[in-house]
Order: C-alpha cells, then sequence, then structure tokens
C-alpha cells in the first residue's frame, strides 16, 4: 500500500466529496482516477480547487480570478457562450472607451488573467456565489464540485428555501 501527503485543507476537501459521494476518501481518489473513464470536467476543476497553488492563494480576490481563468482557459467556448448571454453585457455596447473605463473603475473590474474578459470586484458575495454556482453548472460540474469551489472562495451558503430541485 503506498502513501500520499495532503495538506489539511487537501485532505477537508477530499473528505467532502467522498461524504457526498457516501465513499471513503480512497476510494473517492481511486473512482476519480478510474481508468475506465476519463475524468468528467468536474473531477479535474476539484483538482484544481484543492491544489497547493489554489489553496496557498491568501487572497480571496484572486482565488475568484483564479478560478474564473481556469475556467476560462479549460472551457474557452462554454465560458465565453455564458458571459456573452449575461444580461448586463448589453447595456455596454453602446459606450464610448472613457464610459467603459469609468463603469470599469468604479466597478473595480480586474481582467480575467489571459482572457478578454473583466470581473467586476464588487459585487456582493451572495451575488458572487450565484455567479460561479450558475457558471460552474454551466460548464457541467457536480453540485459537489461546485459546493466545494464555493467554500473555497469564502462564499456564503446557499440559503434553504425548504425544497430542493433534483436535476435530471
Amino acid at each position: 500500500m503506498k502513501k500520499i501527503e495532503l495538506s489539511d485543507e487537501a485532505f477537508a476537501a477530499l473528505q467532502r466529496l467522498a461524504a457526498a459521494r457516501n465513499l471513503s476518501p480512497a476510494e473517492a481518489i481511486a473512482a476519480m482516477l478510474s481508468a475506465a473513464r476519463p475524468p468528467p470536467g468536474s473531477d479535474l476543476l476539484l483538482f484544481f480547487i484543492t491544489s497547493e497553488e489554489f489553496t496557498g492563494e491568501p487572497d480571496p480576490t484572486e482565488r475568484y480570478l483564479n478560478l474564473l481563468a481556469w475556467c476560462a482557459r479549460n472551457y474557452a467556448g462554454d465560458f465565453a457562450d455564458f458571459i456573452s448571454h449575461q444580461e448586463s453585457g448589453l447595456r455596454y455596447l453602446m459606450f464610448n472607451r472613457d464610459e467603459i473605463n469609468g463603469v470599469r473603475a468604479r466597478n473595480h473590474a480586474r481582467q480575467i488573467g489571459g482572457t478578454q474578459f473583466w470581473a467586476v470586484l464588487t459585487i456582493a458575495d451572495v451575488t458572487k456565489r450565484h455567479f460561479i454556482c450558475r457558471l460552474l453548472e454551466f460548464i457541467g460540474c457536480h453540485d459537489e464540485t461546485v459546493g466545494q469551489a464555493c467554500h473555497s472562495l469564502g462564499l456564503p451558503a446557499a440559503e434553504a428555501h425548504g425544497f430542493l430541485l433534483l436535476s435530471a
């Protein structure tokens, strides 16, 4: 039997993922690495959000931008499609350069690394969580991975409404 070493944060993430699937941590790793099927994209995202590179970043804003950049790199078409269909995008098409720069400055927008996209950083954490959840669901992530991503970003838990929508 071989042993691996994980940071406390990575092991906690692995335990949450395993518990959500009713598996032991060893079984969860084996399922993700199964040669019978390639890991789905959300498992690749899980590896990223539990990596030392991601969890070692102390600034939550940088982690948020890094997550968006990872999605843009690994799901370029889906990411561009998702962003282009945001309701707020159309209002900026008529702006000139100075108006766009003014909006960018007011919203403390920063460019998402390696893309032509910008992220608004002044949105509330609840809104940021909603945006991240919709984006990750759009690219096909499992609910457990979406939850882990939100937890890793320090975003508040989703509000319970007394019912649960099940996806097909």
